[in-house]
């Protein structure tokens, strides 16, 4: 029973973390369009709650694949596309982190600039974290493909 259960939350923690990332993407690409400041800090202010999210999303994929692999009486390193697929997590982990931290950069400056207390060269400024925070769409996307290409194909071929 726990098995089952622990699986299901797994399946739900992999859609909550991928309904955040397309969310994201679409109002990512809304705030791509609007050129009014304004406009941006409304849309900021909606990929907030997305954005924390995501976070709860990886515990959940985390503690339930840790017992999922209690489980099915499997280590880290026992299964080969289980490894690649725990690393790819981790990157996946590591690029939220690093993705969250540029966005509250990119959410505080925004602010500021509204405020009209911006330092100088903030829209430059602003418009460098937008391309670097568009890169965190292209890549998590793919990241999401891979991890689910490693479950499916580990747990119907590679077993």
């Amino acid at each position: 029973m726990l098995h089952e259960l622990s699986l299901l939350f797994h399946l739900v923690g992999f859609g909550l973390l991928t309904t955040t990332t397309v969310a994201g993407i679409f109002l990512h690409l809304q705030y791509r369009k609007v050129q009014d400041i304004r406009s941006k800090m409304l849309l900021l202010r909606a990929l907030k709650p997305i954005g924390l999210m995501s976070p709860i999303a990886m515990a959940i994929m985390l503690i339930t694949g840790i017992i999922n692999m209690t489980q099915i009486g499997v280590g880290i390193f026992t299964l080969g596309w289980l490894t690649a697929k725990i690393g790819f997590f981790a990157i996946a982990v590591i690029s939220g982190v690093l993705f969250g931290t540029k966005s509250r950069k990119r959410g505080a400056l925004a602010q500021k600039i509204v405020s009209g207390t911006a330092p100088p060269y903030a829209e430059e400024m602003l418009d460098e974290l937008d391309k670097q925070l568009l890169l965190f769409y292209v890549v998590m996307p793919l990241l999401l493909v891979v991890i689910l290409y490693l479950s499916v194909w580990g747990r119907l071929g590679a077993q």
